[in-house]
């Protein structure tokens, strides 16, 4: 199947695609080494224009907590450890992305990260999943980025994927991923604002038919394909997206954990049958990654 840019040329819909299994386990990557050493997205500074200044402690605090609550819900729960100059390994949403596919098997796909400094934590991502087994597939040289997870989502259920562009991914990418499922489906989406530089700052499925959106971050054509495919879009106040309530993650259709703080959302969520686990991200949110950003789902 090609990319599909506009809603006429999308002629299945999410219930006409074969179902896949979900994913039941969380990568994380230990914070050690987390830090802000470099701007490559409009969080990473202050008012000043100096980058933003991390409380390792703390940071450590709000990542266990976030382990904790995966831990709780009954996800299996991997850790990387810290790498020395590998300063967001933690948001490891980014350098892969898996890929469950409608037999039961799942592939990882490895990331091309759009900034030098963090094409090194590709290599980790290869090592892990080679140790479980998984295929790891490659992008070709011709294919300069691509950043996994943070742009590509799969769409809870179905063998269909939504794929942001523009900012760390290059649609290459997702017509490579596309022409080697020819039954996947790709939804194709040009984000519009540099504050939500990946799809997963403003997009986060809940279950088959919802999912949680910040309409400012879509074309006219990208709104319309979301609306196609979630019958109910939940939107996001933009006063709550800039505290990234749109990188919320909802790992089983029922639990949905996303950064405190957002009352507005969390009470959408909580009425329509949600239940919602707050967490405090702030140190992270400084690097410009919240709930989402921190894992990578397998």
């Amino acid at each position: 199947m090609a990319l599909i840019r506009h809603l006429k040329a999308w002629s299945r819909r999410p219930s006409e695609l074969p179902a896949v299994p979900p994913l039941k386990g969380v990568l994380l990557a230990d914070p050690a080494a987390f830090q802000v050493v470099e701007c490559i997205n409009p969080h990473m500074t202050s008012e000043d224009g100096s980058l933003n200044r991390i409380d390792a402690a703390e940071a450590r605090k709000q990542w266990q907590a976030l382990k904790d609550a995966y831990c709780r819900i009954g996800l299996e729960v991997a850790v990387l450890p810290p790498v020395p100059g590998l300063q967001d390994l933690c948001f490891s949403a980014n350098p892969s992305m898996v890929l469950p596919l409608p037999d039961g098997a799942k592939e990882v796909w490895l990331g091309r990260m759009a900034h030098a400094s963090r094409a090194a934590e590709v290599e980790h991502h290869r090592r892990f999943f080679a140790s479980r087994k998984y295929a790891v597939r490659e992008m070709p040289e011709s294919v300069a980025r691509f950043e996994g997870c943070g742009d590509g989502l799969l769409h809870p259920g179905r063998f269909l994927l939504h794929a942001g562009v523009g900012f760390r991914s290059d649609p290459g990418a997702w017509q490579i991923i596309a022409d080697a499922h020819p039954e996947l489906d790709v939804l194709l989406y040009e984000l519009q604002d540099p504050r939500f530089y990946h799809l997963d700052t403003a997009l986060a499925p809940l279950h088959e038919t919802s999912a949680l959106w910040v309409e400012e971050a879509f074309s006219p054509e990208g709104k319309a394909l979301l609306q196609a495919a979630f019958p109910t879009l939940i939107p996001i106040p933009l006063e709550e997206a800039m505290n990234f309530a749109g990188n919320a993650h909802c790992p089983d259709g029922k639990h949905v954990l996303l950064q405190a703080g957002s009352p507005i959302i969390e009470r959408k969520l909580q009425e329509a049958g949600f239940a919602t686990i707050a967490l405090e991200t702030g140190e992270f949110i400084k690097s410009g990654g919240s709930v989402f950003c921190l894992k990578q789902s397998f």
